[in-house]
């Protein structure tokens, strides 16, 4: 799963897709019916994808990035998340035909590359409305990684116990125990640079 920019034959067979899924589940589409509904033919679905797996893993990726990039902010990544969350959870027999069809490594791969995205924003954010927090580059890294880390091992929780968990309040409870504790990070590596000085 990665980004790029949409063709227009692309952008047509992720719609196709979306609307066979509302009638079918993942494993009944067919590339036929695919070609038939974006009005294009088998050589240029086949010019992009490999198969049908490989197309809807694509739409999958541009649905994540677009649900958690577009609220990557201090106020709104709550948010994205959610949205994200109850997106997969109400398209769930396509997210796990996606995410079984990879390696593991290549979703982890993935989401922790677009979580981290949305974590820079917020602590760039933060940054930008406290200047008068000096952080220097790698302690700064260090909270992006740290609280990326954090929230995609919620989300790696719930797709490993079959997405059950009722998306609102897991991101509910994620938010009240992440909110503040950023911008105290940014707080404590302004005051002790690298982590040093603070007591144990």
């Amino acid at each position: 799963m990665g980004a790029h920019e949409a063709t227009d034959a692309q952008l047509a067979i992720a719609r196709a897709l979306k609307l066979l899924l509302k009638e079918k589940p993942l494993r009944r589409v067919t590339v036929a019916q695919l070609c038939r509904v974006a009005v294009i033919n088998r050589q240029t679905f086949y010019y992009h994808f490999n198969d049908i797996v490989d197309a809807a893993a694509w739409v999958f990726a541009r649905e994540v990035a677009d649900h958690i990039l577009q609220h990557a902010s201090y106020e709104q990544w709550a948010d994205g998340l959610e949205q994200l969350m109850v997106y997969m959870h109400d398209n769930a027999e396509q997210a796990r035909a996606v995410i079984d069809s990879l390696p593991w490594s290549r979703t982890e791969r993935f989401f922790h590359a677009t979580l981290r995205q949305m974590m820079t924003a917020v602590v760039d954010e933060l940054l930008t409305l406290s200047p008068e927090l000096q952080v220097q580059p790698a302690d700064r890294d260090f909270v992006i990684q740290h609280y990326t880390v954090a929230v995609w091992g919620h989300i790696a929780h719930w797709l490993a116990g079959g997405m059950q968990q009722d998306p609102h309040g897991l991101v509910r409870r994620i938010h009240f125990a992440m909110q503040g504790h950023v911008h105290e990070s940014l707080e404590r590596f302004h005051t002790h640079p690298g982590g040093l000085g603070l007591p144990r």
